[in-house]
C-alpha cells in the first residue's frame, strides 16, 4: 500500500500567517479564470479520493463556492478508501473516464498503459499559462511527476515530510510508566511490552494492546532495518529490491516476535484500516502508525473513553546500524489526469480550475471554507464553526486541493493546546532533518511497473505465513533465494538499474 494512502484523514487546518509564510507564491486566483462573467459555466465531471465516511452532495456550500468563483458546473464523485482499489481498477478499465480522473500512482501498471496508448492529455505544453501551477514552490513537484520528460498528470501537493505510516505512541502511558519516547527499535519494542503487559489504563485487567496495527501497515519497519525510503535499497553502487535483502529477513523476525508476545491485535494479519482505528480510538492500544496529524484527530477520538489521551508521534527510530530513519517522499500525492476525449477548450477550462485551486484563494477555501460561515478569526487562528462540520468542509474540496507548506500534517491547532501543537511542530522539524537515502524515487521501469506487483504479492503472502507460524523461517530463506533467480525479477532489477545509471547521468 501506498504509505501516504493512509496517512490521513485531513482535518481542517492551520493559521493564515502558516499558510501565507509556507505558501511563498502568487496570491491570485490565477489566469485560467473566464473573465466573461455572461459565459455559461463549464460542466465538469470529477473523481476523488475520499476519507471521509460523509460525502458532500452536488449543494455542498464550498463546492458552491468554488462553481461560482471559476465558473464551473462540478460533478463529483468521492470515492471511499475502504473500496477506491477496486471502483478504480474498474473505472480505468471500463474507459468510462471523469473530465477530471484521479491516479494514485502513476507507477500503476494500469494506468501506464493507458498513457502509452494515448488516453490522456499530455499537459506539458499548456501547464505554463497558468500561474499558480508554475509556482516556484511546485517545481520539484512538476519534474518528479513527469514521465519520459513529459507531464500527464497535474499531481496533488504533500510535504516531503510528516506524512507516510509511522508510529505515535500514547505519551500519557509512558508518562506514567516512567519510560521515554522510543528513539531505537529496541526501546520502541519495550515500550509496546510494557503497553501490553503493565496494565497503563490502571483498570487491572489484562486488556490492553501494544499497538494497533495490521501487517499490511508495518511497512515501516523493513524500511526502518534497510535504512532506506522506497522499495529499493542502493548497495555499492547498485540498487536491490528491499524484498530480497537479509535485512528485511531480520525485519521479518522483528514482526513475529512482536506478534508472538502479543504486542498486536489478535488478527493483526487481516485487519483492515477501519478495524485498526476502532481499536485505537476504544483507549486500549498504546498507539498506531498515522500522518503526524492524526495525532491530534486519533487523540480527540481517544479523549472520548480517556480523557487523559495524548498521542505523540515519533521523531524518527533508529535501525540496527544506529541510524536515524522517518518516512519522507516525493512532494505530492496523488494525481488528476485528464482524458483525451475531452476538447481542447474544456482542458483548458479544468487547468483553469486547477489553477485556481492552487492559489492562496483556492488553497484557503478548500482548506477553511467560506469566511465568517466556516471559520472565525481568533488571535490569528481559524476556528472552525460548528457549520464547518455541517458542510463536512474537511471532506469536501480539500481532497483536490492541500495548501501548500507543513499545515496538512501538522493539523488544526485549535484541537488541542499550544504546548502540544507546539511539541508537534518541533517534531516535524526534527524529521526534516533526518536524511534518507531515496534511490528509486522517480525511476520508471516496464518491469517494473507490470511484474513486481505480483512478485510483491508472493512476498507479502509468505511473510504472513512466517509471522502466523504456518511457515518457518527456514522455508522463507529458501524462497527468497529462489526469487533472487527468478527471470521477471532479474529483469526488473536490470532495467531499475539502467533507469537509475541514466538519472545519474542526467544530474
Amino acid at each position: 500500500m501506498n504509505k501516504k494512502s493512509i496517512a490521513l484523514p485531513f482535518s481542517v487546518l492551520l493559521s493564515s500567517s502558516l499558510v501565507l509564510s509556507a505558501c511563498g507564491g502568487s496570491t491570485s486566483s490565477g489566469g485560467g479564470q473566464p473573465t466573461d462573467k455572461d459565459q455559461a459555466p463549464v460542466e465538469l465531471t470529477l473523481n476523488t479520493l475520499s476519507y471521509g465516511t460523509q460525502f458532500p452532495d452536488d449543494n455542498n456550500p464550498v463546492v458552491k463556492e468554488f462553481e461560482k468563483r471559476t465558473n464551473t458546473k462540478l460533478k463529483i464523485d468521492w470515492v471511499p478508501v475502504t473500496t477506491s482499489e477496486d471502483k478504480f481498477k474498474v473505472l480505468y478499465a471500463s474507459g468510462n473516464l471523469p473530465d477530471v480522473t484521479f491516479v494514485e500512482d502513476l507507477n500503476d501498471s494500469q494506468i501506464r498503459g493507458l498513457i502509452k496508448q494515448g488516453v490522456f492529455w499530455d499537459l506539458t505544453p499548456y501547464i505554463k499559462d497558468y500561474p499558480n501551477l508554475m509556482n516556484p514552490n511546485l517545481a520539484e513537484m512538476w519534474e518528479i511527476a513527469k514521465i519520459e520528460g513529459k507531464n500527464y498528470s497535474i499531481p496533488r501537493y504533500y510535504p516531503t515530510h510528516g506524512g507516510g505510516v509511522f508510529p505515535m505512541l500514547r505519551k500519557d502511558w509512558l508518562d506514567k510508566l516512567g519510560m521515554e519516547v522510543p528513539e531505537t527499535l529496541d526501546e520502541f519494542y519495550e515500550a509496546l511490552k510494557a503497553f501490553k503487559e503493565k496494565d497503563p489504563d490502571g483498570n487491572g485487567v489484562d486488556d490492553t494492546i501494544g499497538y494497533s496495527a495490521g501487517l499490511a501497515y508495518m511497512g515501516f519497519i523493513y524500511n526502518v532495518f534497510n535504512d532506506t525510503q522506497g522499495a529499493w535499497k542502493l548497495r555499492d553502487g547498485k540498487l536491490y529490491p528491499i524484498i530480497t535483502e537479509d535485512a528485511s529477513r531480520d525485519a521479518l523476525l522483528w514482526l513475529k516476535k512482536a506478534y508472538e508476545d502479543g504486542l498486536f491485535p489478535p488478527d493483526f494479519a487481516i485487519l483492515k484500516f477501519s478495524q485498526i482505528n476502532d481499536i485505537l480510538h476504544s483507549g486500549k492500544a498504546g498507539g498506531g502508525g498515522y500522518a503526524m496529524n492524526n495525532s491530534l484527530t486519533r487523540t480527540q477520538e481517544i479523549r472520548k473513553i480517556d480523557p487523559e489521551a495524548n498521542l505523540i508521534p515519533l521523531a524518527y527510530l533508529k535501525g540496527p546500524e544506529g541510524n536515524e530513519y522517518v518516512p519522507s517522499g516525493a512532494p505530492f500525492y496523488g494525481h488528476f489526469l485528464v482524458p483525451k476525449k475531452v476538447p481542447e477548450e474544456k482542458l483548458k477550462a479544468i487547468l483553469g480550475f486547477m489553477d485556481f485551486g492552487y492559489s492562496q484563494e483556492g488553497s484557503d477555501l478548500a482548506t477553511y471554507g467560506i469566511p465568517d460561515v466556516h471559520y472565525k478569526m481568533e488571535n490569528g487562528q481559524r476556528i472552525p464553526t460548528e457549520q464547518a462540520k455541517k458542510d463536512l468542509v474537511a471532506d469536501a474540496m480539500h481532497y483536490f486541493f492541500h495548501p501548500l507548506g507543513d499545515e496538512i500534517v501538522l493539523g488544526d491547532p485549535s484541537t488541542t493546546t499550544p504546548e502540544i501543537f507546539e511539541r508537534n511542530v518541533q517534531i516535524l522539524e526534527e524529521r526534516k532533518k533526518v536524511k534518507v537515502d531515496y534511490p528509486s524515487l522517480g525511476l520508471v521501469s516496464d518491469a517494473n511497473t507490470k511484474l513486481m506487483p505480483d512478485i510483491k504479492q508472493k512476498v507479502d503472502d509468505m511473510r504472513t505465513k512466517v509471522v502466523l507460524g504456518q511457515v518457518t523461517i527456514e522455508a522463507y530463506d529458501e524462497f527468497i533465494e529462489k526469487l533472487k533467480q527468478d527471470a521477471d525479477l532479474q529483469k526488473i532489477v536490470k532495467e531499475m538499474n539502467e533507469a537509475y545509471q541514466q538519472k545519474l547521468a542526467s544530474q
